[in-house]
């Protein structure tokens, strides 16, 4: 069995190091290579990588700096990484020592992606959060063009789904998991872990969290994310899913159509989810972006 693990780094000093440790630690280390895909770093980032280097597996590529989403999307398309199952990794989590194990455990049958809940551990690695997800969150399509209900790193899949995907034309990504779980969704099962496998960091600078920052903050970053993804936009997402995935379930297929050309149908994208499961803060960014044609 051989397992290959996807990691972006980025001037990742001050928690890389942690993190490596509890690859280490893996139950089935000895099946791993680390795959790291460096973004253009310019502290000792690579240097704590060599450090590593005597105790896992490493493969280290150096890149010009392209965003964690497609970092990590460059990655998964790299066609020298060949494996029997694949994971997204973070530089700033702390793993627990048997989470690749217990995500391949389930990989079985029809179940080709597993994510697992996690706890919310702060800067110290304190757990602030015991379990970020409470019971099954919604996973389905609908779902996923509003928000994600999981990170990357909480994801193993099968190489049948990774083929799967490096066959596709997917030119858009606006992030990298939500891309991989939308394709995952009509090539076969998800599998969703209740239990938490890994301390996941929120802090100031990574990509989630805004905690630490000041409400005008927050809103200069949001609307400068939302501006600078016109390249990226879920648009481009649901267009490129109508050419690329075959026999698309009728209600599915009329969705992604009218998120594919939402201007013509705001209101409609719009009324269908008000009735719909979603937390307010997610529902009301989403009606924002489209009313504001920044989707």
């Amino acid at each position: 069995m051989k397992i290959a693990v996807l990691m972006s780094t980025y001037n990742g000093e001050k928690y890389l190091d942690e993190q490596l440790k509890s690859l280490a630690k893996q139950t089935v280390a000895d099946k791993m290579t680390l795959y790291i895909r460096d973004d253009g770093s310019t502290d000792c980032t690579l240097d704590i990588i060599d450090q590593w280097r005597s105790k896992i597996n490493i493969v280290l590529y150096k890149g010009i700096n392209s965003g964690p989403a497609m970092s990590f999307w460059k990655l998964l398309m790299n066609q020298e990484i060949q494996a029997d199952y694949y994971a997204f990794c973070d530089q700033d989590d702390i793993w627990d020592n048997d989470k690749l194990e217990q995500g391949i455990l389930k990989l079985t049958n029809e179940y080709h992606l597993y994510a697992c809940n996690c706890r919310i551990i702060d800067e110290n690695g304190n757990v602030a959060k015991a379990k970020r997800v409470s019971g099954i969150p919604n996973m389905d399509t609908k779902r996923l063009f509003v928000s994600g209900f999981t990170q990357g790193c909480s994801m193993i899949f099968t190489d049948d789904l990774c083929q799967y995907i490096r066959k596709k034309k997917i030119n858009c990504i606006p992030m990298h998991d939500v891309v991989l779980m939308l394709y995952a969704e009509y090539f076969g099962k998800i599998y969703w872990d209740t239990e938490p496998h890994f301390g996941y960091r929120v802090h100031s600078n990574n990509v989630v969290a805004k905690s630490n920052k000041s409400l005008i903050k927050k809103i200069r970053t949001t609307w400068w994310n939302w501006n600078n993804s016109k390249n990226n936009s879920m648009t481009i997402v649901a267009k490129e899913m109508l050419e690329n995935i075959e026999r698309l379930p009728n209600d599915d297929s009329i969705f992604i159509e009218q998120i594919s050309e939402y201007r013509k149908h705001r209101l409609q994208v719009i009324t269908y989810y008000k009735k719909y499961k979603l937390d307010t803060k997610s529902k009301r960014s989403f009606n924002i972006r489209i009313l504001m044609g920044l989707y």
